[in-house]
């Protein structure tokens, strides 16, 4: 019998086909990707959305972004680049899209295909207590900090914010509230990158590596949960004021 799992997530052009490739590719055997859910990537109007993102990057960065977004998202429908359906395509791993996993359908779903672990790797809604309780063995989450330090959003720039020298990657236990569990895979990677940009792929490809060792030790019964403990924080989205803080202390975004 294989360990059956579903991942959900969301189909950013950025980073999450860097996760998975590095995740696919490294599946033991024994483990089966049943499906990957890709869900809208932000519950916000397109306007709230990009005046988020020019408070995170700034004028001239928000141009930078915007073209790099309009290019990879024309790659990604026209030649299927730079999307998460391409990387499962050539790794012969079915992609279904959803509106939420907070659903009776999609719980009924994960009982009549006996998952045993739901990944969430950057998914874009908290799972309801229903979700977690419905695959037989749990629920894990990849998380690109060294848990219980940074947890909430965007946890890599609060790292450089900071001035950390090491980036921590988590793959832990879902509970009800974000970000909390018992860690199960840890591994932390020195900062020689010069941007954000660059820190979190390099994340996404440590992340992508770690979840697919942890789904291994789901596979041979030899899962070490350890208990978050030790310095915590919680930060929520940059504003712009952070940003401009972050670039005063020499952080670059791209």
């Amino acid at each position: 019998m294989s360990t059956r799992v579903a991942v959900v997530t969301q189909d950013d052009p950025f980073y999450m086909p860097t996760f998975f490739e590095s995740f696919l590719s490294d599946i033991p055997d024994g483990v089966e990707i049943v499906d990957v859910v890709v869900l809208r990537s932000f519950d916000e109007s397109t306007f709230e959305l990009a005046r988020r993102m020019y408070g995170l990057y700034g004028p001239v960065n928000f141009v930078r972004r915007g073209f790099q977004y309009a290019y990879r998202t024309l790659a990604k429908r026209f030649v299927g680049g730079f999307s998460v359906a391409a990387v499962a395509q050539k790794q012969d791993v079915p992609v279904s899209h959803r509106e939420s996993v907070n659903t009776d359908e999609f719980v009924s779903w994960v009982g009549h295909e006996d998952i045993d672990v739901i990944l969430s790797v950057a998914a874009p809604e908290i799972f309801e207590p229903e979700v977690l309780k419905s695959p037989d063995w749990g629920c894990l989450n990849v998380h690109t900090a060294e848990l219980p330090k940074y947890r909430g959003m965007l946890p890599t720039f609060w790292a450089l914010y900071h001035g950390e020298d090491e980036i921590g990657v988590t793959v832990h236990t879902m509970e009800e509230e974000i970000d909390r569990g018992e860690i199960v895979r840890q591994a932390t990677f020195p900062v020689e990158f010069q941007s954000l940009d660059r820190v979190i792929t390099k994340g996404k490809e440590i992340g992508g590596a770690l979840a697919a060792t942890a789904l291994g030790d789901v596979e041979r019964d030899e899962v070490t949960r350890t208990p978050m403990e030790g310095q915590e924080s919680y930060f929520s989205f940059p504003t712009a004021e952070d940003r401009r803080e972050f670039q005063r202390r020499g952080g670059k975004l791209l």
